[in-house]
């Protein structure tokens, strides 16, 4: 039996990592994955990063995000999970 500890990709211009085990989700601008970011939770209990420097949002930390925003079983679709990380991504990107 194979079981799966982290998810990690890219969605458009969004690279995710995914903690299955603590259900903790990490979004960062593709292109600024080093950039030195600070953080700050949130009305909706996300933790917002932004970089240093100019203040910019880089990047979204979710805790609990299937916990949140899934239903049921995680799914055993790349694909799927993908689909489902790709609006939290827009927040950053956009």
């Amino acid at each position: 039996m194979a079981v799966i500890e982290t998810i990690e990709g890219v969605v458009g211009a969004v690279w995710y990592h995914y903690d299955v085990a603590d259900d903790v989700l990490y979004l960062r601008l593709e292109d600024r994955r080093s950039t030195p970011a600070v953080g700050e939770e949130t009305d909706d209990g996300f933790i917002l990063l932004r970089e240093e420097a100019t203040d910019q949002p880089v990047g979204l930390t979710v805790v609990n995000w299937w916990k949140r925003f899934g239903e049921g079983e995680l799914p055993d679709s790349i694909r799927e999970i993908q689909r489902r990380i790709e609006p939290l991504g827009k927040r950053i990107a956009a």
